[in-house]
């Protein structure tokens, strides 16, 4: 018998080890770099200049631009629409659109073409790019409070994160955090080491209006998961 406990005894043991390992493993996967995103590239830079509310955004489109068609007298084709990871718009009837390098005004007056061939008489379409027209900051994936935010003044990567009320401590990896950006007609981004930062070993980089800050995690959209993953390494901020 008392053989019998000694034996049950190390095998708990055993199990016991061996979970604090696999915890320790899970902790481990969660806190490190990863991915193709380039890390502090040097020539990490302000976006294009925001434009006012009222005037079309007129550079060439790309992947994570934020779309609002507008179908005049057609709400049921109206809405929001976001540019995937390939730069594809999926829209009603249509279906995926390629819509890299065409401008807002462009692709307005290709809906209008391909509506006209099937479904409207004489469409009237407009296309705006809506998230470089505000003065907020996206905050996505690993963090206790996603959402869009307003932006208070001139801020860091840091103080948004901040915004967000702060990086999760469940899921969130503060050692991988991307920013999307516009800049130069392209959607650009590049990836950030928060842990670096908070120990004065990476710049802490201004966040402006338009951007998208993502902290990596397992609830990651699949359509910044693939952008993050995807994306070739460059030592500089890579365009998509």
């Amino acid at each position: 018998m008392g053989a019998q406990l000694a034996l049950n005894g190390g095998l708990r043991s055993l199990l016991r080890a061996a979970m604090l390992l696999v915890v320790a493993l899970g902790i481990s996967a969660c806190s490190t770099r990863g991915g193709n995103v380039p890390y502090a590239p040097a020539d990490f830079g302000a976006p294009d200049k925001v434009q006012p509310a009222d005037v079309a955004y007129d550079l060439p489109l790309g992947p994570l631009d934020m779309l609002r068609v507008s179908v005049f007298r057609v709400p049921e084709l109206s809405g929001d629409y976001q540019v995937d990871a390939k730069g594809m718009l999926d829209l009603p009837l249509i279906g995926a659109l390629n819509v890299r390098e065409f401008t807002p005004q462009q692709l307005g007056e290709e809906l209008e073409r391909q509506y006209s061939r099937r479904y409207l008489n004489n469409p009237e379409i407009t296309v705006r790019v809506t998230n470089s027209n505000n003065n907020s900051v996206t905050v996505e994936g690993g963090v206790n409070g996603p959402g869009i935010y307003p932006l208070p003044g001139k801020i860091t990567l840091v103080g948004a994160i901040a915004l967000a009320r702060g990086v999760s401590i469940q899921d969130g990896n503060p050692r991988r955090v991307v920013v999307f950006r516009k800049s130069g007609g392209k959607t650009l981004a590049a990836a950030f080491d928060l842990v670096s930062i908070r120990r004065g070993e990476m710049e802490d980089p201004a966040i402006f209006p338009g951007d998208t800050v993502v902290v990596d995690s397992s609830t990651t959209r699949p359509l910044y998961r693939d952008l993050m993953m995807s994306l070739p390494l460059f030592t500089i901020f890579t365009q998509l």
